[in-house]
């Protein structure tokens, strides 16, 4: 059941997070995925299974950009993705709504569970 929890729980927030890695630098899939898990707790890590359909969705949307770039460690491109204006608009929309949740949520915490 926690784990369930858990994946719901991800399905909504995760993008707004890819977007906000994505504002605090352009970037390509695979380090994407790593600064994101780096900055995550246990449980909450992602794969870059997870990670492609939210980068489409989220250039679908216009709220993201690539562009295939030349890597100079191995000569092969990499696909870029960097916030659109839109996004960042976005993103400052989801970030109040966030704090509005937690506000919300906050209100009906309890301190302990019982029986």
């Amino acid at each position: 059941m926690a784990n369930q929890s858990i994946n719901q729980f991800k399905k909504g927030i995760l993008p707004m997070l890819i977007l906000q890695i994505i504002a605090d630098e352009k970037d390509y899939g695979y380090n994407i995925v790593n600064r994101f898990n780096a900055r995550c707790v246990a449980g909450m890590d992602i794969k870059e299974g997870t990670l492609y359909p939210i980068l489409h969705r989220l250039e679908e949307d216009g709220a993201i950009v690539s562009e295939w770039v030349m890597a100079s460690e191995n000569g092969k491109p990499k696909k870029f993705y960097k916030i659109t204006e839109e996004g960042k608009l976005l993103l400052e929309e989801q970030w109040s709504c966030w704090a509005q949740i937690e506000g919300m949520v906050r209100g009906f915490e309890k301190k302990h569970i019982s029986d």
